[in-house]
């Protein structure tokens, strides 16, 4: 198996135009979009309309010469990773569930999160630096707790795209990557249905027809999680084992009134339940967080060469961490709630594509504040008001092919945003170009700029993604962040698309980014302002990417290597001197495998290696009286050990007929039962013949090797 995976890890995509819409034949040229509906699963003609958009790397106009089979991952040289759902089901499951998050995690240029840790962290900018979108509703916490789950549905979603460079300027927001999210786009000719059940988590996905224009798609999950936090309880120093839940619930309503317009619902709602108690000494703690996104869609086709879509969104994100011990109680609520629309005209041109539009955005933004009871008989519930601010942006972009194998776009947008007193504003353009060059008809060269803004950051109080962090928008004293960047790369493919590969090279440059210098005593203080503790400083990040990919054949899967760094500067941490940030992460080595012997087997393997992440150690050691006092050593001027392990998984169809699908599968997160740490201890030894004062590193882990079976039923 191991040698499988080796042979098998593979790929990079060359994105031609060629294999920009692998659904069409031959010299077939595509002109409009619709929805699919089930008869239409397998023919050439039809396109899905949310990724109408983001599957183009060529203009619309293009000719296909050669049918090209449909990839598990596709976009990598052209800066958009797609990601077909479907296929990627083979891959290893993590305790028994596919999920959308861990497999975007294994691509190049995103460096590896660890353990209880879900966030994507591309090209050396933090998590808050993406927009996660789905349908295009933001989500401002994907995942649910321990990083196990993102908070996507599988067999709720038809495809995903990331775009980590060449991003388009109907994108804005965000400093880094945008991550779109597109539910079931099939209108359903009859009651289809999923269901899988694991040893952790159940989920189920309906589809029902709804007269002939229209369909339904119900999903839901739930788990079952206490069962494995109770193995831990020994670990917990006498504390009962926390209690954890989740769901997650998913509607989408489609409808095709006529050949030229649809209309698409989306709504999701989840929540995460957890609890930790200790009656010994009367004390508990509990997280709560709960994510709601709906949008609506229009999109209709005004004429051959025109298309209008929009897109109106509602999307809640509340948290609330809470901490007790007797009769004493604080609570830390925060939370963010948007309402926006956005519009645009994409227009086909004689000489180009033309795609201008607007959007807008409106935050009500709840900041982490205190609220304290009977603490030192203290009684302080005075939140600060939340924050409300408007966000919006003006933006065009054009693409044209002047010459054979040569294709340039170009992108401007004007975005602003108004402090949450409105006494300032803060705005700019932010233009995007892109260029590639086709040397054959299987090499291709490619280059991209953008400037971003962002004008609402994530604090992070963790450092490890937790609900524990916090957003605030700009204020009369924190200003928007910016980045500027550059990539550069070669990909190529031969043996007939069989084999494919792709390097690049990337520079970021950002400035306004956040820390957080507060501690809980700050919180507690009653004149706590959070700005007073929000310091801002600039960062730079710069590295390399490699995939190599194996399309066909019964061993397919992929290798991806990236090389980089990222670093901070803040005036007021080391006077200015650069530091390595919380991702930074030298090395990011991932290897994905599929075996197919036989159509009722596939067997996987996923094996990922990254550089320890940065943290701050005790540089010195001293006693003051009977106290230890620890003087730290340079900021993040430490490393966690190395992290490593090996996923492996096989699948089985039991039973196969027109009708109904079952299939078994066995998978081992951490087969090798790395002790991979979840943060170090620091303990102190005082020899008092030598007067004397040692330190060991402790790693605490919260798990090991973790096997699951899971049952799956299609029908």
């Amino acid at each position: 198996m191991a040698a499988a995976a080796l042979i098998a890890c593979c790929t990079v995509l060359y994105e031609t135009s060629s294999d920009a819409r692998p659904d069409l034949r031959a010299g077939e040229k595509y002109i409009s979009s619709g929805y699919r509906t089930a008869a239409d699963k397998g023919k050439t003609t039809v396109m899905n309309t949310d990724t109408t958009a983001v599957m183009e790397e060529e203009m619309d106009t293009s000719y296909i010469t050669a049918a090209v089979e449909e990839k598990t991952i596709s976009g990598v040289m052209s800066g958009d990773l797609k990601l077909n759902m479907e296929k990627i089901s083979a891959l290893p499951r993590m305790l028994g569930n596919v999920d959308l998050i861990k497999t975007i995690q294994l691509m190049p240029g995103i460096q590896i999160s660890g353990e209880l840790n879900s966030g994507i962290y591309i090209r050396g900018a933090d998590a808050g630096h993406n927009h996660v979108l789905f349908d295009g509703a933001p989500v401002y916490n994907a995942s649910h707790l321990m990083g196990f789950f993102s908070v996507f549905n599988s067999n709720h979603i038809s495809s995903s795209t990331l775009h980590k460079s060449n991003i388009p300027s109907e994108f804005g927001g965000r400093l880094s990557g945008i991550l779109e999210v597109s539910p079931r786009n099939e209108i359903p000719e009859k009651v289809t249905g999923n269901i899988d059940a694991g040893i952790l988590s159940s989920q189920a996905t309906i589809g029902i027809p709804v007269g002939n224009k229209s369909g339904l798609y119900l999903s839901g999950r739930v788990s079952y999680f206490n069962y494995m936090l109770k193995s831990i309880e020994k670990m917990m120093n006498g504390a009962d084992a926390p209690h954890y839940f989740f769901d997650d619930f998913n509607l989408t309503w489609l409808m095709a009134p006529d050949s030229d317009n649809r209309i698409r619902i989306n709504a999701y709602y989840g929540t995460d339940r957890m609890d930790f108690s200790q009656e010994t000494y009367q004390a508990g703690a509990g997280l709560r967080w709960r994510n709601s996104a709906i949008s609506g869609t229009w999109e209709s086709r005004i004429s051959d060469n025109a298309t209008m879509h929009h897109n109106i969104f509602f999307s809640l994100f509340d948290n609330r961490i809470s901490v007790s011990m007797g009769k004493a109680d604080m609570q830390l609520p925060s939370g963010i709630t948007d309402i926006g629309y956005k519009g645009n005209v994409e227009v086909h041109l004689p000489a180009g594509k033309l795609k201008a539009g607007i959007d807008y955005n409106r935050h009500r933004v709840k900041v982490q504040y205190p609220q304290i009871t009977n603490l030192y008989n203290i009684y302080d519930s005075s939140a600060p008001e939340p924050y409300r601010n408007d966000e919006f942006g003006i933006f065009a972009d054009y693409s044209i092919s002047p010459a054979r194998g040569l294709t340039l776009k170009a992108g401007l947008r004007y975005s602003g945003s108004f402090s949450e007193t409105g006494k300032r504003f803060y705005g700019g353009f932010e233009p995007r170009a892109n260029i590639a060059y086709d040397l054959t008809g299987n090499m291709r060269l490619q280059a991209s700029y953008s400037l971003q803004r962002q004008y609402i950051g994530q604090v992070s109080v963790s450092g490890m993604g937790l609900p524990t962090d916090f957003w605030i928008p700009v204020t009369d004293r924190i200003g928007p962040q910016t980045s500027n960047s550059v990539s550069a790369g070669f990909s190529h493919s031969f043996g007939q698309s069989m084999f494919e590969y792709s390097m690049e090279l990337y520079y970021r440059q950002m400035d306004g980014l956040m820390e957080f210098d507060g501690e809980l005593f700050d919180m507690m203080n009653q004149k706590y302002t959070v700005e007073d503790h929000i310091i801002t400083g600039k960062g730079r990040s710069y590295g390399a990417e490699f995939i190599f990919k194996k399309n066909k054949g019964k061993v397919t899967g992929w290798l991806s290597y990236t090389v980089g760094r990222s670093e901070r500067m803040f005036a007021d941490i080391m006077d200015g001197k650069p530091f390595p940030s919380k991702n930074d992460r030298l090395h990011s080595l991932a290897m994905a495998a599929v075996w197919s012997p036989h159509w009722r087997w596939s067997i996987s393997g996923v094996f990922i290696y990254a550089t320890g992440t940065p943290f701050t150690m005790p540089g010195a050691l001293y006693m003051v009286g009977e106290n230890i006092i620890h003087e730290y050593g340079p900021y993040n001027g430490a490393r966690m050990p190395d992290y490593h392990r090996l996923d492996l998984s096989a699948n089985c169809i039991l039973h196969k007929s027109k009708r109904l699908e079952g299939s078994l599968n066995l998978s081992v997160y951490n087969v090798y039962a790395r002790q991979n740490p979840l943060y170090l201890d620091i303990a102190v030894k005082y020899d008092e013949e030598s007067n004397n004062i040692g330190v060991n590193l402790i790693g605490r882990f919260l798990y090991s090797i973790l096997p699951s079976v899971g049952y799956s039923l299609k029908f």
